[in-house]
C-alpha cells in the first residue's frame, strides 16, 4: 500500500463525510491546528481511528510542529493494523524532533505490535529518560513488558494511572492493550472503573460489551451495547454487535468488513 502512505501528512483525499471540507491555503490561520487536534482525540476516543488518522494528518498541514498530531498519527495506524507504517512515521517524526519522549514511546508500540521487543524496551527505555512523564509513556512500557512475557507489566500500568494528567480515557487504552495480548479480564476490570469514571460515553460501554461477550457474559454485553446506542444511537459498532446477540446469529464476515469500514471512517 505504498500510495496511501507516501504523502501521510499531507493527504487530504477521501475524508470522511462528518468532516467538513476545507479549501487548502498556503496561508491558513494557525487556530485551525488546535480545532483540529481537539476533533482527532475526540474521534480517537470513539474508536474511529480512520478519521482521527485524517484529522491528526490535518493538524500537521496547518503545524507540523504540533508532536501530539505525529505521535496520534502513529498511535491510530497502530491501531489500525498498519504497524510497519506506524514505526516509519515514528521514525521521520524523530527526525524532526529527537528524543522525544511521546514519539518514542509510540514506536515502542508499534516495535511491540511488530514483536520486535527489544526495539520496544530500547525506545521505551529512552522514552522515560526523556524530559517529562505522561500516562502514555508508562502505558507502553507496560505493553512491551506484556509483548515479552515479563513481570511488573501491571505496575507499569498503576504508573500510568497516578500520573495527573490521567484520565478515563487511559484505562480503556490498558483495557485495549490487555484485550489485545488475550488478557480480558484485566481489560473487562480496567473498563468498569473506566465506565464508573465517565459513565456518560458511549464507547466505554461499547468496549465494555465486547469485552463482556469475549467472557461469554451474554446479558450484561447486551446491556452494554444498548447503553451505548442510548447515548450515540448511530454508533454501528454496537448496533452490529447488538444485533448479532439478540438474533444469535454470529457477524458475517461480510457484516464484520462493513464495520470496520465504517469504523476507519
Amino acid at each position: 500500500m505504498p500510495g496511501r502512505f507516501a504523502n501521510l501528512e499531507f493527504e487530504h483525499e477521501h475524508e470522511p463525510e462528518q468532516v467538513p471540507r476545507r479549501r487548502q491555503q498556503h496561508n491558513a490561520p494557525p487556530q485551525q491546528a488546535p480545532e483540529l487536534l481537539a476533533r482527532a482525540h475526540a474521534a480517537c476516543r470513539w474508536g474511529e481511528f480512520e478519521a482521527a488518522l485524517r484529522l491528526y494528518t490535518r493538524t500537521l498541514t496547518e503545524d507540523r510542529a504540533a508532536v501530539p498530531a505525529w505521535v496520534g498519527q502513529v498511535q491510530m495506524l497502530v491501531q489500525l493494523d498498519e504497524c510497519r507504517e506506524a514505526r516509519m512515521w515514528s521514525d521521520k517524526a524523530l527526525e524532526l524532533f529527537r528524543n522525544n519522549g511521546e514519539l518514542l514511546a509510540a514506536k515502542s508500540q508499534a516495535c511491540a505490535r511488530l514483536n520486535d521487543i527489544k526495539s520496544a524496551l530500547a525506545c521505551s527505555d529512552a522514552a522515560l529518560q526523556a524530559p517529562g512523564s505522561s500516562p502514555w509513556r508508562w502505558e507502553v512500557r507496560g505493553e512491551a513488558l506484556l509483548a515479552k512475557r515479563q513481570s511488573h507489566y501491571e505496575q507499569c500500568f498503576q504508573r500510568a494511572l497516578i500520573e495527573p494528567a490521567a484520565d478515563w480515557f487511559d484505562r480503556v487504552v490498558i483495557a485495549r492493550i490487555h484485550a489485545f495480548y488475550g488478557r480480558v479480564t484485566n481489560a473487562l476490570h480496567l473498563l468498569n472503573e473506566a465506565v464508573a469514571m465517565e459513565p456518560t460515553h458511549g464507547f466505554i460501554w461499547h468496549e465494555l460489551g465486547y469485552c463482556q461477550r469475549k467472557l461469554g457474559l451474554l446479558p450484561a454485553a447486551q446491556t452494554s451495547f444498548e447503553r451505548c446506542l442510548e447515548i450515540r444511537p448511530d454508533y454501528q459498532p454496537a448496533q452490529a454487535a447488538l444485533d448479532e446477540l439478540t438474533s444469535g446469529v454470529p457477524l458475517t464476515g461480510w457484516l464484520r468488513g462493513v464495520v470496520r469500514r465504517w469504523r476507519r471512517q
